[in-house]
C-alpha cells in the first residue's frame, strides 16, 4: 500500500488530499481494521440499484446454494472444523448465496452448527423472503428437514428442490388428472406428478402436502425426484426451473477463478467480510456490464470491463491535469 500510495499516478488523482505518507503498509493489515459494515451497505445498495435492471427470469426464481473455503487451522482462527482424517487440521468457512442473475443476498457462516445446509440454507432463504416472498426458491438437496418444508409453506414461500428416490411418502392424489403421462422434455421423461405426504424423522409425517415429480434422465435412465409446493407450475416448468439452478454453480466458479475469491488476502473475520462484499460488488458491476453490452461468458467481459475502467480513470486524470474532454 505504501508503494502504491507513493506512485505519481496516485498522487495526481488525490493531490488535494495527499498527505505524503501512510501508517498502514499492507492491504491485509488494513482489512483487519477497516469497517466491514461500510462495505456491506455498499453491497446492499448495489443489489437495490441493479436488481430490477439485470433480472430476466420470467418466473421470478432465486437460486440458493453454499460454497466452502477451507484453510489450514494454523492460518485461520475463525470457522468450523470437520471431524476425521486430515479435516481436523483445517477450518472451513461457508458462504451461502441467493442468486437471481445477481447475488441478491449473501451470508457468511463460521459456526459449527452451520455445517448443516438444513440450517445455513434455511436461514438465508427466510432472510431473503422477508423482502421478497413472491419469488420461487430453488435449491439442491441440502435441505432435508420436513419441518423446514412445512415452515416455507406456512409462510407462503414457494420452493423447488430434489429429494432421495427412496424417501418414504404416501401418495394422496394426482396433480394433473387430465394430462397424460409420461411427458417428454429434451433431457427427461416425466413419469408421475402427485401430491404426497412425506415422512420425516422417527416416522413423523409432514404437515403439508408437496408435489413429488418422478422423472427418468434420458442420458442414463437414472430416476430423479423433484419436489415443490407450487400449485401453479406444470411438471415440465418445475424440472426446467430446477435445471436453471446450475447458474449459481457457474457463478461460484466465476468468483473463485476470475475474482480470486478462494484466496483470502486477510484471514480475520472482519477482513474476510470486507473481501466478500467487495467481491460481490465487483460481480454485480461486471454482470451489469455484460448485460448492457450483450456479452456472454465471464473471462472476456472481465478483461473488457477492466480496460474500459482504466481508460475512464485515465480520462479523469487528464482532466485533473488541465486537459480537455476531447483529448
Amino acid at each position: 500500500m505504501e508503494s502504491a500510495y507513493e506512485t505519481l499516478f496516485f498522487k495526481l488523482i488525490t493531490r488535494k488530499h495527499h498527505k505524503g505518507s501512510i501508517s498502514i503498509s499492507s492491504i491485509s493489515e488494513r482489512l483487519s481494521t477497516i469497517h466491514s459494515a461500510y462495505f456491506e451497505q455498499l453491497y446492499q445498495t448495489c443489489t437495490r440499484l441493479y436488481k430490477q435492471d439485470i433480472g430476466k427470469d420470467a418466473k421470478s426464481i432465486i437460486r440458493f446454494d453454499s460454497t466452502i473455503v477451507a484453510l489450514s487451522a494454523r492460518l485461520l482462527n475463525t470457522g468450523y472444523q470437520l471431524k476425521g482424517g486430515n479435516a481436523e487440521n483445517h477450518r472451513q468457512l461457508k458462504f451461502t448465496i441467493g442468486y437471481a442473475d445477481i447475488p441478491e443476498i449473501v451470508h457468511f457462516y463460521t459456526g459449527q452448527a452451520h455445517t448443516s445446509e438444513n440450517l445455513a440454507l434455511k436461514e438465508t432463504i427466510i432472510e431473503q423472503s422477508k423482502n421478497d416472498v413472491a419469488s420461487i426458491k430453488v435449491f439442491d438437496r441440502g435441505i432435508t428437514a420436513r419441518n423446514t418444508y412445512d415452515m416455507f409453506t406456512d409462510n407462503g414461500i414457494k420452493f423447488i428442490s430434489r429429494i432421495s428416490v427412496a424417501s418414504k411418502h404416501d401418495k394422496v392424489k394426482p396433480y394433473q388428472t387430465s394430462k397424460e403421462l409420461p411427458i417428454g422434455t429434451a433431457t427427461l421423461k416425466i413419469t408421475s406428478d402427485d401430491w404426497c405426504q412425506l415422512y420425516g424423522d422417527k416416522g413423523k409425517k409432514a404437515k403439508h402436502l408437496v408435489r413429488r415429480i418422478e422423472a427418468i434422465i434420458l442420458a442414463d435412465n437414472e430416476l430423479i425426484v423433484f419436489i415443490t409446493n407450487s400449485e401453479d407450475l406444470t411438471s415440465t416448468e418445475v424440472t426446467e426451473l430446477y435445471k436453471s439452478r446450475w447458474d449459481i454453480e457457474v457463478f461460484f466458479k466465476f468468483i473463485k477463478q476470475l475474482l480470486n475469491f478462494k484466496h483470502l488476502v486477510n484471514r480475520s473475520e472482519n477482513g474476510i467480510k470486507v473481501v466478500l462484499y467487495v467481491t460481490m460488488i465487483a460481480a454485480i458491476l461486471l454482470l451489469a456490464y455484460k448485460k448492457v453490452n450483450h456479452l456472454n461468458g465471464y473471462k472476456i467481459p472481465k478483461q473488457k470491463f477492466a480496460n474500459e475502467l482504466g481508460t475512464e480513470m485515465l480520462k479523469q486524470l487528464i482532466l485533473l491535469c488541465g486537459g480537455t474532454q476531447n483529448v
